[in-house]
Parts: C-alpha cells; sequence; structure tokens
C-alpha cells in the first residue's frame, strides 16, 4: 500500500505544479506530423512534464504461487499498472505506443521496469477485463503512423466502456507488450525490440516472443505496461531486477531455464 500511495502521491504532486498538461486530443493533433526522432523528443518531454493520466499509476496488486528454479513453490507479489502507457490526462488520453529506450526511460523515472513474457501471461490471467484483440489489415506502413496508433486506442477505449468498465479497469488483451527476455543479450540483435502477447479470449498470444523489429519500429499494436521494481517473495521485499538476475528466483518471473544477464533496454 506504501508503494502504491508514493507512486500516486508523487505523479499528483508533479501534476498539481504543472498548469500545462495536455490531453490527448491536442498531443494527437501536435505529434501526428512528427518524425520518429521528434516524436520520441516529443514525448519524452511531455511524460517529464506529467502528461500520463493519474489513473496509470494506480498499480494493482498480483498474488501468484510460481516455482523457483529449485521447484519449490514461492508466493510472489508485484505490483502492474493498469493499462499501457498513455499520454494526456484522465478524461482525454490514449495508448502511445514507443521505442523500448523511451519506454525503459520513463519507467525508471518511476522506480520501474517492464514485464517478462511470464509476467505478461501471469498479468492476462489476473487482469479484471480481457478484451479480443482489434486488429488492422497492414497496409504499406500505415501500421506506424499517429492517425491509426490514436485511433487503436480510441477503439480499445470504446470496447471497455461497452463492456462496462471505465479508463481505470485493469484490462489486458487489447497490446503486444514490450517484454524483457533472454533475447535482450542477444549480440546480433543488440539493437531490436522483443514483443509478446495480445492474447486471444482462450488466452493464447498472437505475437510469440520475437525479436524481428529494429529498435525503432513502433506500431499501433505495441504497449508498454509497467512493472514496479518493488516486489514480494513470500513476503520478503526484493528488487524485480536483482530477481531476474537470481539463479534460482529468476524461475518465478521467467520462463527461461536461467537467470537473465541483461533486464532492461540501453537508453
Amino acid at each position: 500500500m506504501f508503494l502504491l500511495l508514493t507512486i500516486i502521491m508523487v505523479t499528483t504532486f508533479g501534476s498539481v505544479n504543472n498548469q500545462n498538461l495536455k490531453g490527448g486530443s491536442f498531443i494527437y493533433e501536435h505529434i501526428r506530423e512528427l518524425s520518429f526522432s521528434e516524436r520520441e523528443e516529443y514525448l519524452k518531454d511531455l511524460f517529464f512534464e506529467g502528461n500520463i493520466p493519474k489513473f496509470f499509476f494506480e498499480y494493482r496488486e498480483v498474488v501468484t504461487n510460481q516455482k523457483d528454479a529449485n521447484g519449490v513453490e514461492r508466493e510472489l507479489k508485484f505490483f502492474v499498472s493498469p493499462t499501457y502507457l498513455s499520454v494526456g490526462v484522465d478524461d482525454d488520453y490514449y495508448i502511445t505506443p514507443l521505442s523500448p529506450m523511451l519506454a525503459q526511460q520513463i519507467a525508471h523515472k518511476f522506480n520501474s521496469s517492464l514485464p517478462t513474457p511470464k509476467l505478461v501471461d501471469i498479468i492476462y490471467e489476473s487482469s479484471d477485463l480481457k478484451l479480443e484483440p482489434f486488429n488492422y489489415i497492414p497496409r504499406g506502413r500505415r501500421n506506424e503512423t499517429e492517425d491509426l496508433i490514436y485511433e487503436h486506442s480510441k477503439v480499445i477505449q470504446a470496447q471497455i466502456k461497452a463492456s462496462g468498465g471505465s479508463y481505470d479497469t485493469f484490462v489486458a488483451g487489447v497490446k503486444k507488450d514490450i517484454v524483457i527476455s533472454s533475447k535482450l543479450a542477444d549480440s546480433t540483435r543488440n539493437r531490436h525490440v522483443t514483443i509478446y502477447g495480445w492474447h486471444r479470449l482462450n488466452a493464447k498470444p498472437i505475437q510469440p516472443v520475437s525479436n524481428v523489429h529494429i529498435n525503432t519500429y513502433v506500431d499501433y499494436s505495441h504497449g508498454a505496461r509497467f512493472i514496479s521494481k518493488e516486489l514480494y517473495i513470500d513476503n520478503k521485499l526484493y528488487n524485480y531486477e536483482d530477481v531476474l538476475r537470481d539463479p534460482i528466483l529468476s524461475a518465478l518471473l521467467n520462463y527461461d531455464s536461467y537467470p537473465l544477464s541483461k533486464v532492461e533496454y540501453d537508453y
């Protein structure tokens, strides 16, 4: 509880002291003609100014029992954002896909990181609302345009509303996650993004773990969900990244049979 209150207080304090917060619709009109590098810089400035909906930081507690590398069952408790990183304010926002470099940087600002594929699955199982993925037919490079990014977010918001949820509902199945996995240590693809997820209602992901795309590739289907760096194993406090590196405990968070040597994207 202290963790959640701290995150909310920090975010709220920043928002109260910034009278220039912009709504998602305004941001969309400004950003839609920018190049990738201009878009990333603009989003970085917005995020650091506090242009993130407050509800994004109402992290949800997820409790699950998982086995460590020795086969011992442990209770894992972690905290996760209810949806994907969005830009704007509570009543005017949209989910904003971005590069893994910027996603990692913003996550660190809020003492958070990105999930592993295993955590993406656990989050899906634990979410309050599971939605059928909505996808577009690829046509040229339109999947990368801000127009489609904005439209897709509005479709998700409409799905949530039609399902009886609200903007702060703990939702899953709407995006592919930018994830932390052993692929980050692949020296032949060290400038790539790893994505996973976009679960259908049968709990099967559309997207297997993949690092095909260069890390400057961003399309409407990507999303950055934050995991707090503070988690509990058998009621003992641990650091998320330390656990990923641990030869015994890493199996609680990760499908790989070995600890991760690299636990974040470079930025």
